[in-house]
């Protein structure tokens, strides 16, 4: 069952680079949670239990889960005759409208283990293979 944990916010993150890097990180799996996994999982109106509800949490997942591996760079993604498409994510601390921080996340950390461990610290339905 998840245990419910609260991120470090920008003022607790570590000072060296990969810790920033994995606080930052783990911030914006709290909100990839918190705002997608949770607000689909609250859609699905299947009874608990059932083979079909199992199902569209299973797609939730998948669907996450692969958002996360177009980040990684999992897939190779065409952008043109010899061209290759990159897709980055920043996760930038901003105070009023200036920029405090910018820290580049991914490619980088391991984004596609770390949406388990921010579903079972940040989740507050089951994962789909509980």
């Amino acid at each position: 069952m998840p245990r419910i944990k609260k991120p470090s916010f920008h003022d607790q993150w570590r000072d060296d680079r990969s810790g920033r890097e994995e606080d930052a990180a783990t911030l914006f799996g709290y909100y990839l949670v918190k705002h997608c996994r949770e607000e689909a999982m609250s859609t699905i109106t299947l009874p608990h239990g059932s083979p079909e509800h199992a199902i569209a949490v299973k797609a939730v997942e998948t669907a996450l889960f692969n958002v996360i591996d177009l980040l990684e760079g999992f897939w190779p993604l065409k952008a043109g005759p010899g061209k290759q498409l990159s897709l980055a994510l920043h996760v930038q601390v901003m105070k009023g409208e200036k920029i405090v921080e910018d820290v580049p996340v991914s490619p980088g950390i391991d984004l596609p283990i770390g949406y388990w461990g921010w579903v079972d610290d940040f989740g507050t339905t089951p994962r789909a293979d509980a």
